[in-house]
């Protein structure tokens, strides 16, 4: 009786996610055999009941695009007949499945067509969005410039999350995220970004602009240092991030001159070298809060002192005085862990790998340090309860090393400054 009541709860249905399965039936095709349809009186009977109840919507990559094509439709024109149906929707969350294996191919291809018309008149109807996310579109032609028309209409003063990655295969300027008076976070990736649509985020309210690159990003250029410029100048409280995600190989764009506040390679694939941290400390030392190489690396990482990056890491904190949150994957000795919590004067979240942490005490006697605190390195070194009980002292909390599992569940915020001026 109890789950009975609750399936009428309206919180129950606040945040809804379609997929391949749900609301279908199954019918046999001559060609392709038992297939799971959509079933539209059944998806006809749940909006009506349910549409009004709903606030997030969420469409995650389907194998079946008819199904997707027929929910759209659907919930459209009921919409038409009773506005109250998605009347209360504030979030739509929408990743187009562009990946298809073909033996042992990969195809990669983007929507279009009916999919995307029919989805623009549904974006169209969302006069309450707050949140929208659109991923791995990869659009061609002017689809991508006329995507975001109808929100630019419905949402132009609502909208304040806006996230974009690959909404086209290729370098297209797209301007509708700089009409959005309110926006406070932008996520974009690259191809999509230029120095017209940064003119126009620098008179908006934008607090975070995240430039994202992933497997499908293939094009993408450095923007003129000169707009960068002017863009921080009349928008100084704009925190920029650069990251990469999921199994992408290829390098960050650097921006130069931009109030870069974060570096994060959310990647296995992604190697962190000597000469990336040099240009890393070369552009962005004066405003780069956090740095971070998150997953579970799947490269092969040196043991030697000389391959590793330890001087660089050590070289990294001490040239960036306001970097406060550090994550690191590669491998590197007790004394780096200690040297680097030592020399960062303002680093109060740091992340290791207890398996990438070597015990050594392979650091060479630096001129520049006392006889006494030589010994109390190579101490200190000598094991992981000496190190993580002198890092904990420093740093003001019982810190340890972290397990490979929760290193791969570490979420890094980027978004809260934590300086009154950043």
């Amino acid at each position: 009786m109890t789950w009975r009541r609750a399936f009428y709860f309206p919180r129950v249905w606040y945040t809804f996610l379609l997929h391949d399965e749900l609301l279908t039936k199954r019918k046999f095709n001559y060609y392709s055999g038992w297939q799971k349809l959509l079933d539209h009186f059944r998806a006809t009977i749940f909006l009506n009941k349910k549409g009004k109840h709903i606030r997030t919507l969420i469409f995650q990559p389907m194998s079946n695009l008819f199904n997707l094509y027929e929910f759209l439709n659907i919930s459209f024109y009921l919409n038409l007949k009773d506005p109250s149906i998605l009347e209360n929707v504030h979030t739509l969350r929408f990743h187009f499945s562009c990946h298809v294996a073909e033996r042992s191919e990969e195809v990669v291809f983007g929507t279009g067509g009916l999919m995307l018309s029919m989805f623009k008149r549904v974006l169209g109807i969302l006069s309450g969005l707050k949140t929208l996310e659109l991923r791995d579109l990869l659009l061609e032609g002017a689809d991508g410039f006329e995507l975001l028309e109808d929100v630019c209409t419905t949402c132009c003063e609502t909208l304040q999350t806006l996230i974009l990655i690959n909404i086209t295969k290729h370098g297209q300027t797209l301007l509708h995220p700089g009409v959005f008076i309110n926006i406070k976070k932008l996520v974009i990736s690259p191809q999509n970004l230029s120095e017209d649509l940064l003119e126009l985020l620098g008179d908006t309210t934008l607090r975070n602009l995240l430039i994202v690159q992933n497997k499908y990003t293939e094009h993408g250029r450095a923007l003129c240092y000169k707009v960068w410029k002017k863009c921080r100048k009349q928008n100084p409280k704009l925190r920029v991030h650069l990251c990469t995600e999921g199994n992408t190989k290829t390098e960050i764009i650097w921006q130069q001159c931009a109030p870069v506040k974060s570096i994060v390679y959310d990647s296995p694939n992604t190697r962190v070298t000597t000469p990336l941290m040099i240009a890393i400390i070369t552009l962005y030392k004066h405003d780069l809060e956090v740095f971070a190489s998150t997953q579970l690396p799947r490269f092969y990482m040196p043991r030697s002192f000389h391959d590793r990056i330890d001087s660089a890491l050590l070289l990294l904190v001490r040239q960036c005085p306001y970097i406060h949150t550090l994550a690191v994957r590669e491998k590197v000795s007790t004394a780096t862990v200690l040297l680097l919590t030592y020399s960062a004067k303002n680093l109060h979240f740091f992340y290791i790998r207890r398996n990438a942490i070597l015990l050594k005490a392979d650091w060479p006697m630096n001129p520049d340090w006392t006889p006494e605190f030589y010994t109390w390195l190579c101490k200190s070194a000598q094991s992981y309860e000496a190190m993580e009980q002198e890092v904990s002292q420093i740093l003001g909390y019982r810190w340890q090393a972290l397990t490979d599992k929760q290193y791969k569940n570490l979420k890094i915020d980027l978004e809260k400054p934590t300086y009154m001026y950043s």
